[in-house]
């Protein structure tokens, strides 16, 4: 149902990463609305304009990097000057890669738990453009260690970024809450359309629906419920900006039979009714 476009990280080399510089040629409009099912590092030298990511729009400016998760709607709108360089991965090849297999769940901005911008100074801009030669050194190679060697440096790049990224969430929190925080947030960006209960995560998760989202808002302050609620809407406002489907066909996507009980939540929780959000942001975003 949904047209928003879904890209795939496909290679020749059958690698699901890529290393490139920012200029090089796309193989689709990277200022239109679209989604990937992988990661995405944009780490800008220089250049200006803007990165709309879902619902939020962010300056692109020199010395900065921008983290998109899978699944995130995003477009680019960067000055020709721009020059900088993308890291794409899958998240399957970070798992086979990475010594650290929760690194991309752990990452404030990949979860979500920190701003999707970093802005770095000029010591550390050198340091990691340095690492990111090196990756792009070995992109190019035959070497029959490159994955694992890609993987390597990806994760000391994430590393490094995550130390300097500035995040209220870790410190209060134990392990035990952390992982199950980490779980349901997975399960959730795979199953948010066909699970609308705290009782089908928690069933999924072996825990009781109580200990899930208590814990859950100790994490992050709102309860299971909530955030799934929250997932739904902002897939909705994610079709009704980018797409031209009716909000009957939104409501059947996201799995409501009642397309009316549908417009009534929406707009309880936006304030508005999906005609209304569609007519709103399209003027706000000059659609």
């Amino acid at each position: 149902m949904s047209t928003i476009p879904i890209h795939d990280l496909t290679e020749t080399d059958e690698t699901s990463c890529k290393v490139m510089e920012l200029n090089m040629p796309s193989d689709y409009a990277t200022n239109e609305a679209h989604r990937h099912n992988y990661y995405e590092v944009l780490f800008f030298i220089q250049g200006s304009g803007k990165h709309m990511v879902d619902f939020d729009v962010h300056e692109i400016r020199g010395r900065s990097i921008h983290f998109v998760a899978a699944g995130q709607v995003h477009a680019l709108q960067r000055s020709k000057d721009t020059k900088g360089y993308l890291i794409a991965f899958s998240k399957e090849f970070m798992f086979l890669n990475s010594t650290d297999n929760s690194i991309l769940s752990e990452f404030p901005a990949f979860n979500k738990s920190a701003e999707p911008v970093l802005i770095i100074d000029k010591p550390t801009c050198g340091e990691l453009e340095g690492l990111v030669n090196n990756m792009q050194k070995l992109y190019g190679s035959t070497d029959p260690y490159k994955d694992k060697m890609l993987g390597a440096y990806i994760s000391i790049f994430l590393m490094k970024c995550r130390s300097l990224l500035t995040t209220h969430e870790k410190d209060k929190k134990d392990a035990a809450s952390s992982q199950v925080f980490r779980k349901f947030n997975d399960l959730l960006e795979e199953k948010f359309i066909e699970l609308h209960k705290v009782s089908d995560y928690a069933e999924r998760m072996n825990v009781s629906a109580n200990h899930l989202s208590e814990t859950i808002k100790k994490i992050t302050g709102s309860t299971a419920g909530e955030l799934i609620l929250d997932r739904l809407v902002l897939e909705a406002k994610r079709l009704l900006l980018h797409s031209d489907i009716t909000a009957k066909e939104v409501a059947y996507h996201l799995h409501y039979s009642d397309p009316s009980y549908f417009s009534r939540f929406f707009k309880t929780k936006t304030g508005m009714s999906p005609e209304e959000f569609r007519k709103h942001t399209r003027e706000k975003y000059q659609h």
